[in-house]
């Protein structure tokens, strides 16, 4: 608890808020927007509305904003002695590897909070009656599972290179890639890929998206195992290179 803490307090000088607070921002806008222009077509009311929301939140810049938190964590790391300090540490290299994962998880959760806040708000000021639907609101929820995946794989990325963009310039690709592979009809990719996965989940119920899922126990207990898997094997590839690695200056 003591390590997630001082990762979490590592946050305090990269303007963290900035990336929390557009990232989602931004998606609710252009989901927001391409639902106002389109309300003949998209008629559903908060089905049609949050489903725009996602499918732009899911293609892009859900991962976007997981990457660049992650590159956040990691680039104290990478300055001045603090690479060598975290070599030395008394911790495992587990823990330590562990509470990093935790750290970009929870400011992820929180940047995810503030995508439903806004979205809620942005509804509200388009006059849509009644509530947001519970499913939905339940996808939102269920995404944070492969969220950890890929902010586990993330993690190491931004461990490994030390370039703050480079880690984003991947995440950016790799969603790219699953946005095509998945709107080509080939859900298989969300079992290799975890933005794949997290894009996928976030389109569960999603009246935009014509091969979208329907949420059900079965693709949420899917969900759930295939993102304990995509963690568990970052976690693991992270922790043998913290291990073996060397000093670099």
């Amino acid at each position: 608890m003591e390590l997630l803490r001082n990762d979490l307090l590592k946050f305090r000088r990269s303007h963290l808020w900035t990336v929390i607070t557009l990232v989602p921002l931004i998606a609710v806008v252009i989901g927001a927007g391409n639902y106002a222009g389109n309300r003949e077509q998209l008629s559903e009311g908060w089905d049609s509305y949050l489903s725009q929301i996602m499918l732009f939140y899911g293609m892009l810049f859900m991962a976007a904003g997981i990457a660049i938190i992650a590159s956040a964590a990691w680039r104290v790391e990478h300055r001045g002695h603090n690479w060598l300090c975290l070599l030395t540490s008394t911790q495992s290299a587990g823990s330590l590897i562990a509470a990093k994962i935790g750290a970009i998880t929870l400011a992820t959760a929180t940047m995810h909070t503030a995508l439903v806040i806004f979205a809620v708000v942005g509804g509200k000021s388009l006059g849509l009656p009644g509530a947001p639907p519970r499913d939905l609101l339940l996808v939102a929820a269920l995404a944070l599972l492969p969220a950890t995946a890929v902010a586990a794989w993330q993690s190491l990325l931004s461990m490994v290179i030390r370039n703050f963009a480079g880690p984003v310039a991947i995440a950016l690709i790799g969603s790219i890639i699953s946005f095509g592979v998945l709107a080509a009809g080939a859900p298989v990719i969300r079992f290799t890929l975890p933005p794949a996965l997290l894009t996928d989940t976030l389109w569960l119920g999603s009246t935009s998206v014509a091969d979208a899922h329907a949420l059900t126990f079965g693709t949420a207990a899917q969900v759930l195992f295939i993102s304990a898997a995509f963690t568990f094997v970052g976690w693991l590839a992270a922790v043998t290179y913290l291990r073996k690695t060397d000093v670099r200056l």
